[in-house]
């Protein structure tokens, strides 16, 4: 009764437990991800992680990029690290176990990880040698390859390492974009097999509006005075607030 004229409250009204609502069929889609997508809200993972998600999907080379910031507080307001990650995607076939979706695999080959916290600092420099970046070169919101090392045991994290994804777009009633990715498994793991693939989604991302690649350069590359572990300029990653203000903005 909210959005009139509304036909799915209608048929909902009309049904019964002998009579289910049969809905009608919206259309599909087809699959487009290039561009930059952004989350709408502060998203919780197992473990009691927090985050806010940024990806860049470059559809001409399938190549993609990612940028999760995580936090210590459901309302993302204490940062505690930030990964940026990087690779390919293979062209998406249709799902056999969920209609609608699009299975892909996803390679990350490339990763790096800003702490933004004290506690953050400390956990990464009494890691194993060799196994997350230069052995005690950590430091506050620095940025540090983590490629060389092959990932970072500390956080999870292994390269060269491949996802089975499923994958799915969508309009809101405001004909706004949509992008909506596999939920994670509950154990924390990653789908590393495709017997993990996904079968439901994780809230979805909205499409920044605009010239994607100009969006990406000013996200990406307006990072400066800041030096890595290595004396090379390193990115210091914006603060989700504004990432979404700048969404917002592009919206409007």
């Amino acid at each position: 009764h909210h959005v009139h004229p509304c036909p799915a409250c209608g048929i909902i009204y009309r049904a019964d437990e002998h009579h289910p609502p049969i809905l009608p069929l919206r259309a599909q889609l087809p699959m487009q991800l290039s561009g930059s997508w952004v989350s709408t809200h502060c998203e919780v993972r197992p473990a009691v992680l927090f985050l806010t998600r940024y990806f860049i999907f470059h559809g001409n080379n399938h190549t993609w990029e990612g940028y999760y910031y995580h936090y210590s507080d459901p309302l993302c307001k204490q940062p505690t690290f930030t990964i940026y990650a990087s690779g390919h995607y293979t062209q998406g076939i249709p799902s056999s176990k969920v209609r609608g979706g699009t299975e892909l695999a996803f390679k990350v080959t490339q990763a790096r990880v800003t702490p933004m916290d004290q506690v953050t600092v400390t956990m990464l420099n009494s890691s194993e040698p060799g196994s997350c970046g230069l052995t005690s070169s950590w430091r506050a919101r620095v940025e540090q390859d983590i490629t060389p090392t092959n990932g970072c045991l500390a956080l999870g994290i292994k390269l060269p390492h491949t996802e089975y994804e499923l994958f799915k777009t969508e309009q809101d009633t405001e004909e706004h974009s949509l992008l909506y990715i596999g939920e994670r498994p509950t154990d924390g793991s990653s789908p590393d097999s495709p017997a993990k693939r996904p079968t439901s989604y994780q809230a979805p991302l909205i499409q920044c509006a605009g010239a994607p690649e100009e969006l990406s350069s000013y996200l990406s590359l307006k990072y400066v005075g800041k030096k890595d572990a290595n004396g090379n300029e390193a990115l210091k990653p914006l603060p989700v607030a504004f990432l979404l203000f700048i969404a917002l903005l592009f919206l409007r």
